[in-house]
């Protein structure tokens, strides 16, 4: 399959390649993020018709929201250029979506079946996109991920690492909850239900995906600390980091039920922890001075 993969220069992007490359069994067109920011719908319909793809894989989104750009409405009319041309063209379109469009409300993993009601900017956004291509396209597959992290820029972890690096204290809450994804695992996810719709698996669904046990953002931290702190910069950073309620009473979590797409495509969940490592490892290396 050819597949157009919009974001390729994201963190996401970087592990998507890399797992393509010695599997040879797609053909990957990559689009960096900057050149996402169409202006016109003219410039998505030069991009997509040059191209000739079986597929989009919109990785842009779910980008975004980690990084300094707002997600809003300019988002939502590229994306309905976007189906607009893959359903007069009969292109498959994979949307990579967030826990976020969840409130956090429930005690329990949230489930497909489950009513988005999120409120805040992205949450309601990323509701909109969601909307937005099941309405438009008969063939539009939707995987929703965990907090997604790892060692290359941006994303929460390495953001965090940025901020303790430069001696900065950093805030953690224990009241927020949810069960992590490192990309390189959501890479191969993603190419795996690929793989599977390349020999005649259904090109549409709605699906979640996360890594295995829930864990509240302080815990989380410390577990990047253990590992950092090996490593020169981050050796005494475990006394930057402090506790916060946020002025929260009671915790949320959007913590992932992922038991469909393992019916379905017979993919099983990993632990978030033993991805920490190597996302640890892969910051300093791209970041760290010396």
């Amino acid at each position: 399959m050819r597949i157009l993969v919009l974001g390729l220069d994201a963190p996401l992007g970087f592990s998507l390649r890399a797992f393509a490359a010695p599997l040879m069994r797609h053909e990957i067109i990559g689009v960096d993020m900057d050149a996402t920011r169409w202006r016109r719908e003219r410039q998505v319909k030069k991009l997509v018709r040059r191209q000739s793809v079986d597929l989009i894989l919109d990785a842009r989104l779910v980008t975004q929201i980690d990084g300094v750009d707002p997600v809003g409405q300019r988002d939502v009319e590229r994306t309905q250029w976007l189906a607009g041309l893959a359903a007069r063209d009969q292109i498959a379109y994979f949307f990579l979506s967030s826990a976020r469009v969840f409130s956090g409300t429930l005690t329990r993993p949230y489930r497909e079946t489950d009513q988005p009601d999120a409120t805040d900017p992205v949450g309601r956004t990323l509701i909109e996109l969601e909307q937005l291509l099941s309405g438009a396209l008969d063939e539009i597959f939707i995987l929703r991920l965990g907090l997604m992290f790892g060692g290359r820029r941006p994303n929460p972890l390495a953001r965090a690492l940025d901020a303790l690096a430069r001696g900065d204290r950093l805030k953690v809450s224990e009241h927020a909850r949810g069960s992590p994804v490192h990309v390189a695992e959501v890479a191969r996810v993603i190419h795996g239900i690929i793989d599977q719709i390349g020999a005649g698996a259904p090109r549409k669904g709605l699906y979640h995906y996360s890594g295995i046990g829930e864990v509240n953002a302080y815990s989380f931290m410390e577990t990047v600390l253990a590992n950092a702190s090996q490593y020169e910069p981050f050796k005494d950073a475990r006394e930057l980091m402090e506790l916060t309620s946020d002025g929260a009473s009671t915790g949320s979590s959007l913590s992932l039920d992922c038991a469909e797409i393992r019916h379905q495509f017979g993919i099983q969940q990993l632990s978030w922890r033993e991805f920490v490592p190597r996302a640890v490892q892969r910051y300093i290396e791209l970041y760290a001075e010396g």
